[in-house]
């Protein structure tokens, strides 16, 4: 495994996502704990760092899940919109035939 440090600065904000996710009396850090052994995350000592790099994991795989649901739905409107142009083709055919055979 290819392993690479960066610098992170953390604002108040992000320290304090942090704090809850670290703090074991916290559903959260359950939750996030839960999550990594699953994955294969190890969280050290309750590391800050393994805790933040968790939830890069985490906040990754949400947005990869976000990302397959905007493609389906993008998918379904496209299957919808061919439907639709199908159907129109079909009334104009009959249309047709209609008008032809003096229907």
């Amino acid at each position: 495994m290819d392993v690479k440090r960066l610098p992170v600065t953390l604002d108040s904000d992000d320290q304090a996502e942090l704090a809850v996710f670290a703090d074991p009396d916290r559903l959260e850090s359950g939750i996030l704990r839960e999550w990594a052994q699953q994955q294969h995350i190890a969280i050290r000592d309750n590391s800050e760092s393994g805790i933040a790099r968790a939830l890069l994991r985490v906040g990754a795989e949400a947005l990869r899940e976000k990302a397959l649901e905007a493609g389906y739905a993008e998918l379904a409107k496209d299957q919808e919109e061919s439907l639709t142009e199908q159907r129109a083709r079909r009334r104009s055919y009959v249309e047709r035939v209609d008008q032809a055979y003096g229907g």
